[in-house]
């Protein structure tokens, strides 16, 4: 049985979805279609508008007008969405404290002191993905327990990595 701490922080967040969103061809094309073509489309819809636009707008003109300018008021929204929804969690979490978590080979017990206590057998994870900053454990296709990789020693990785690869690969 292994036990460690830890407190999540903002960048840790992001790192997670950064690895969460890389797993998935379909993830990766969502995220660049809807956060990122939506603002430049809009930004160069109302540029080409403008200069091409005549000088007395009629009502159709207006009109075009008025949805290009809704179309980059809602891009620039989804430009700032990913980052503003993480940091609103890392701002609810602030007052957790420290993560507390015991892992073994019949389950992953996660204790939030005060809070909460999780306790998850292995046969409930179906995945793990990992880069050098973070572990992801998945527990569904888009939701994930995430254990930031600064927060343990090189030992404590390589025991949990075992852990890991012989409790998913005995289920």
């Amino acid at each position: 049985m292994m036990e460690f701490e830890f407190k999540l922080s903002l960048w840790d967040y992001e790192e997670a979805e950064r690895l969460h969103r890389r797993q998935n061809v379909g993830r990766q094309a969502r995220f660049l279609l809807v956060y990122r073509a939506v603002p430049v489309l809009s930004a160069v819809g109302l540029v080409l508008l403008g200069a091409y636009g005549s000088s007395t707008p009629t009502l159709p003109g207006w009109l075009v007008l008025s949805f290009v300018a809704a179309l980059l008021w809602i891009g620039i929204l989804f430009a700032f969405a990913p980052r503003t929804r993480i940091s609103r969690r890392v701002k609810r979490d602030a007052g957790a404290g420290e993560i507390r978590v015991c892992v073994d080979d019949e389950c992953v017990l996660i204790q939030n002191p005060g809070v909460s206590e999780t306790k998850r057998f292995w046969n409930s994870f179906l995945d793990v993905v990992r880069n050098d900053k973070v572990i992801l454990l998945y527990t569904s296709k888009d939701c994930f327990i995430i254990f930031p990789a600064r927060s343990m020693t090189a030992e404590l990785q390589a025991e949990l990595t075992a852990t890991i690869e012989r409790s998913l690969t005995r289920r």
